[in-house]
């Protein structure tokens, strides 16, 4: 009996050890088992399956394990192309790459484990990113950055870069158009985070400009980068902005624009060489003054509407100001040159003032001639010429010679004094009829010095209007050269040089 149940035990005891053995066997195959399958999984499918899937990442929950620290953000924008900046609805567009980088503390891993991937590449949508946005953006169709490829580091560092083309609004300051130079701003920020939980930062203190397409209208000297924390209701709300500083290229608006203006301005002082009883004085005026009025519409077409007038449209308006008073002064001079239809003689002090001493600063000689007292003792010698006209200074005969006009009622009849009458009323002798004769050439040579005199009068007038007339053309060149230089030096694009915006502050 006891044999019997040493027998039995020692039985029991084998079949435990073999089910032992069997179990053991199982476990180590299916180890092995195991362990082959994940050999033949890629080191990188592992990786993404043990950051995205069995370690429960969510894309909306901020990636950081104490959430009483913010997100640090780090911005930096390289500019591709300006595409346009329109300065009538002053919004700029703008093609730029936008590179921003951050922590995501829960996706890092061990590299040795993963077969020495350092970074792997994932689509944007997978992981959290910053609600960030464009202030002042007015592209009604932009929906956000685009869903792109993001790279992450093994130490959590995310290094998304986010291409776009974006339109914002800009201020477009034109009072020294076309030499204006303008400043447009990028604002980026979060729109609904604010400091407590994303913050942000600029890499440097400029923009990438490397890869920036050439504008024919405008030239990028600068990018500038500042950030700026705002507080609303004591909740800091930081941003980065991107300062663009733009010289407009001014040869197209000076060429086609400015040139032709100054001279315009200046072709209507030839109204002053055209002499003053010329007829087309004012029409020229006023041909140059409509066309100048074009231009005028040209520059008000070209710049937005606002309270701030271009220096250039300051001297388009003083020019044609300039103008109209130089039409009225060519009406005054054309009055002047016909002042001589009632025969008075130019004033001495006007004919000394002007016809003398300005006529020879003017370079034009003295005009002076004879004096007033002079001329005025010439004309009122003689009869005028009017009188000479309606009474005739031939000798008149009847047709059978008994007949001719007497001396005296020759002399009454043309306004000269009667010359003693003789006592003897003899028949006229050769004699007498050869005095009388010569008592008329006397009286048509009278009257030719008269007319001359009446000429000499007429000239003089014209005269003192050329004299005139040259006063206002070097007044009015003086003037339009004074308004030019003006206009240059209140262009502060036209007077600093280029690259002046380096040492420009942002605001």
């Amino acid at each position: 009996m006891p044999a019997l149940k040493a027998a039995y035990l020692l039985s029991l005891l084998l079949v435990t050890l073999q089910q032992a053995a069997s179990t053991e066997n199982s476990t180590s195959l299916t180890r092995h088992l195991e362990n082959s399958t994940s050999l033949k999984k890629p080191d990188i499918l592992r990786l993404h399956e043990d950051l995205f899937v069995k370690s429960g990442y969510h894309p909306y929950i901020r990636p950081i394990r104490d959430l009483k620290r913010p997100t640090n953000v780090t911005l930096d924008l390289a500019m591709a192309n300006i595409i346009n900046l329109d300065e009538k609805n002053q919004v700029l567009t703008a093609e730029v790459w936008l590179r921003m980088k951050w922590t995501d503390e829960f996706l890092t891993w061990n590299v040795s484990e993963y077969g020495g991937i350092e970074t792997i590449a994932t689509q944007a949508e997978n992981i959290w990113r910053p609600d960030m946005f464009l202030y002042h953006n007015v592209n009604h169709e932009f929906g956000g950055w685009l869903e792109d490829v993001v790279m992450i580091s093994s130490d959590g560092q995310v290094d998304w870069k986010a291409p776009a083309v974006t339109m914002s609004a800009c201020l477009v300051d034109v009072s020294d158009f076309p030499f204006d130079k303008q400043k447009c701003y990028l604002q980026f920020g979060s729109w609904n985070q604010d400091g407590r939980h994303v913050d942000y930062f600029s890499e440097s203190e400029v923009g990438d400009m490397a890869n920036l397409i050439r504008n024919v209208e405008w030239d990028v000297p600068k990018l500038s980068v500042e950030r700026h924390e705002h507080n609303f209701n004591g909740v800091p709300y930081p941003d980065v902005t991107f300062t663009m500083h733009m010289t407009r290229r001014s040869t197209f608006y000076v060429i086609n624009m400015f040139l032709p203006c100054a001279l315009l301005a200046f072709v209507v002082g030839a109204t002053f060489y055209l002499p003053p009883d010329c007829g087309e004085k004012i029409s020229f005026g006023v041909s140059v003054l409509l066309t100048l009025t074009v231009f005028q519409l040209v520059v008000a077409q070209e710049v937005p509407q606002s309270e701030s007038v271009p220096t250039v449209g300051l001297f388009i308006i003083v020019s044609l100001a300039l103008m109209t008073l130089s039409l009225l002064a060519t009406t005054f001079v054309m009055n002047l040159g016909d002042s001589g239809e009632e025969n008075h003689p130019v004033p001495g002090w006007a004919r000394k003032v002007f016809l003398k001493y300005i006529s020879r600063a003017l370079l034009m000689g003295d005009q002076s001639g004879q004096n007033e007292d002079e001329l005025w003792y010439r004309y009122n010698a003689y009869p005028s010429p009017e009188h000479m006209k309606n009474n005739t200074i031939y000798i008149n005969r009847k047709v059978d010679g008994n007949s001719i006009y007497s001396g005296t009622e020759r002399r009454s009849r043309l306004g000269l004094p009667a010359r003693p009458e003789r006592k003897s009323r003899a028949s006229p002798t050769k004699l007498e009829y050869l005095l009388e004769i010569k008592g008329a050439v006397e009286e048509i040579s009278a009257y030719m010095e008269k007319l001359d005199t009446v000429k000499n009068i007429h000239n003089d007038w014209k005269t003192l209007a050329t004299v005139v007339d040259r006063i206002f053309l070097v007044l009015y060149l003086v003037a339009c050269i004074i308004a030019l230089v003006v206009t240059l030096l209140n262009l502060r694009g036209f007077m600093e040089p280029e690259g002046s915006h380096a040492g420009d502050d942002t605001s």
